[in-house]
């Protein structure tokens, strides 16, 4: 009777575990699957880029609307005619296309968390935008565009990027040129050098903790009291929320959720000092 009970516990233990196995699998294959198409489809090694789940979108869209007091269809409206900026869109092509980092980046553009960035320019009218870390350029001529839009409605700003790569921010040529420019060499040094008023601050640089809170501590006597912080690192470390508890500064963060991508996403911390 013993060895019976043992063997109907064990059975229920193995038929659990297949249960629970199953589970666990309807979460975790699909990111397997999208990891191997994206392996033979994409030519990114880093700052990967891609579409988000319309939902997510959605959430975006209510989460800005709450930092910018604008309403959900006026932030969807700027999210909007970003995706369908066929210009810009035909700019990242022909300049990918003709850089020597072509290997290296996916077409068409797609852009992610940018959605946020654009629609934060968009909705605020920032005269002084920044940011540390630049890459490609992508998120640099995407903040251009912003402001190239905002100058058409009489509301004109400037872009400055940073970044320690001589050769970071090839996108950034044409139209986007004239109203941004990248400053080369240490972020925190280029960030003492800024005479001007910041408006408008994300932080995508050295991804290490302390470096992210040094570049707000540099930037603390700068910003404006309508200035809003970006946190591109916010998804893993605390940094910008802790600059904002100790500067009184409201924070909140959206999460991405990447649509068919197998890299679980960043996301927006932002921090603001509420009117």
């Amino acid at each position: 009777m013993l060895r019976l009970l043992k063997r109907h516990w064990l059975v229920r233990r193995c038929s659990a575990l297949l249960v629970r196995t199953g589970t666990a699998f309807r979460y975790v294959l699909p990111s397997y699957s999208h990891a191997v198409r994206w392996l033979f489809q994409s030519r990114e090694w880093t700052n990967f880029t891609y579409d988000l789940w319309p939902t997510n979108v959605e959430h975006l869209a209510a989460f800005l609307s709450v930092v910018t007091k604008t309403t959900h269809a006026e932030v969807l409206g700027y999210m909007q005619e970003l995706l369908h900026d066929d210009d810009l869109q035909a700019h990242v092509r022909n300049t990918t296309l003709e850089s020597q980092f072509r290997t290296e980046a996916d077409l068409p553009a797609r852009f992610g968390r940018r959605l946020g960035w654009y629609a934060l320019v968009r909705a605020t009218k920032p005269q002084t935008v920044i940011e540390t870390g630049v890459d490609k350029g992508l998120g640099a001529v995407v903040l251009c565009a912003a402001l190239l839009r905002n100058a058409s409605e009489g509301h004109p700003g400037r872009y400055l990027g940073t970044d320690i790569n001589p050769h970071a921010g090839y996108l950034l040529k044409g139209p986007y040129a004239t109203v941004g420019k990248i400053l080369v060499g240490d972020s925190l040094a280029s960030l003492k050098t800024l005479d001007t008023p910041i408006d408008f601050f994300i932080n995508d640089s050295d991804h290490s903790a302390d470096y992210e809170y040094r570049e707000y501590l540099a930037i603390a006597g700068k910003l404006r009291d309508s200035a809003i912080i970006v946190g591109d690192n916010a998804h893993v470390s605390e940094s910008l929320l802790r600059f904002s508890i100790e500067s009184r500064r409201s924070f909140l963060f959206w999460k991405e959720q990447p649509l068919h991508h197998w890299y679980p996403g960043a996301g927006i911390g932002i921090s603001w000092r509420p009117s």
